[in-house]
């Protein structure tokens, strides 16, 4: 008799867990605010979530909107909750929301901005890009890891940014997008999706779903069976980077490209 082949580490999932963060208002008000950013996020968790979707245990999903989104609750979130996953178990964490370098003239410290980020001090009350790092090399201990963010609404945001461009500086890159490629090199198995490159914008709109991101809107409907090329009942990570950057960039008119980034297994799936 032939002995069945041994389960791999790598073909096995034993559980899926996420957090889905999503921020459109700010508590500074002179942060600008954004349209679909938390709706996005919350469309995610509901898909995620959904027997007809993802099949997450809602115990295994932690959603952060708005106010909820602080920068002491996305750090406990990402140090201290996800440190829950073992090594077999699946990661995705999704972020819609400001993303900007600490100012215009210093483009290399990147941050994600929380809720309660401070207009004049991105670099003390950011979210500091090295914080995601650390908790993928320390903290997350899951060998399966997706990260998806849409944080390039701007070309930088705080009072730097408006002073520079009341000087006539244009400010036109964002290098968050580098930032967050540049995580998929911590480990292998870590899987980048960005909503736009470097030197763009990503877009939101009512003509997307009624009012989505134009990134999350292609994301849900890839996810709900769009993006299943080979027709299996099932939308890989790799027929989801190829519906992506061909949708993507086919409604914004070569404007906005998503970026896909890391050393992953391109047939495992977010859902279940």
């Amino acid at each position: 008799a032939v002995s069945p082949a041994p389960y791999s580490r790598e073909e096995v999932v034993a559980e899926r867990w996420a957090v889905i963060i999503g921020i459109s208002s700010y508590q500074d008000t002179r942060i600008p605010s954004l349209r679909y950013a938390s709706k996005d996020a919350r469309a995610f968790y509901d898909w995620l979530i959904s027997s007809d979707g993802g099949k997450y245990s809602p115990s295994r999903v932690r959603l952060l909107l708005d106010k909820e989104a602080t920068g002491v609750n996305m750090k406990n979130v990402l140090f201290d909750w996800l440190k829950q996953a073992i090594e077999e178990d699946m990661v995705t964490i999704y972020f819609a929301g400001h993303g900007s370098p600490e100012s215009a003239d210093s483009p290399e410290n990147l941050f994600l901005l929380p809720y309660d980020v401070k207009y004049d001090s991105i670099s003390s009350t950011g979210f500091p890009m090295w914080d995601i790092e650390t908790a993928l090399k320390r903290f997350i201990k899951a060998k399966k890891v997706i990260v998806i963010a849409d944080a390039c609404h701007a070309g930088g945001v705080g009072q730097s940014y408006d002073i520079a461009r009341r000087g006539s500086r244009g400010i036109m890159v964002n290098p968050i997008s580098s930032g967050l490629t540049n995580l998929s090199d911590v480990s292998e198995g870590v899987a980048i999706f960005s909503a736009s490159a470097d030197n763009q914008f990503s877009q939101e709109s009512k003509e997307w779903g009624g009012g989505h991101g134009v990134f999350t809107y292609f994301l849900l409907e890839g996810l709900n069976g769009q993006a299943d090329y080979n027709k299996d009942q099932s939308v890989n990570l790799g027929e989801l980077s190829l519906y992506l950057s061909e949708q993507v960039r086919r409604a914004t008119k070569n404007a906005q490209s998503p970026c896909v980034s890391g050393k992953f297994d391109p047939a495992l799936t977010i859902g279940k």
